[in-house]
């Protein structure tokens, strides 16, 4: 949710103030595995990363967003169930997904982003049943 704040402020300087605020959230070390994507599965590691990340998204999609469906915590991580929905960017194909996030914070801080789950199994990888 909060990496698409990157792709969806037009202005610069909105994106600059957004960047700002993203990079307090994200711990320094941060990583995001996203290995599990159909397309162009990959890792993102530090701010670094989440800078690549936000240039990818950008350059995919026209259109993309995500609706939270369900928030689940179990202890330092919390499993997001959400459904994504976007317009290639140059295909124009439409599409839409449910998926399981595991976010993990320490100290007040993302540490880590797993995505593109079976909601299920995000459930069950952090303890939790449906």
């Amino acid at each position: 949710m909060v990496l698409l704040a990157l792709a969806r402020d037009p202005e610069r300087a909105g994106r600059e103030r957004t960047r700002r605020r993203l990079f307090e959230l994200f711990a320094p070390d941060v990583h995001i595995d996203m290995s599990r994507r159909v397309f162009n599965p990959d890792t993102y590691d530090g701010h670094s990363g989440l800078r690549r990340l936000g240039r990818e998204v950008r350059a995919v999609w026209d259109e993309f967003t995500i609706e939270p469906e369900r928030f689940a915590s179990a202890g330092d991580q919390v499993v997001v169930i959400e459904k994504r929905r976007g317009r290639g960017r140059g295909s124009g194909v439409e599409v839409e997904q449910r998926s399981g996030v595991i976010w993990t914070v320490r100290e007040g801080k993302i540490v880590r982003m797993e995505t593109d789950l079976d909601p299920d199994d995000a459930l069950k990888a952090v303890g939790l049943r449906e």
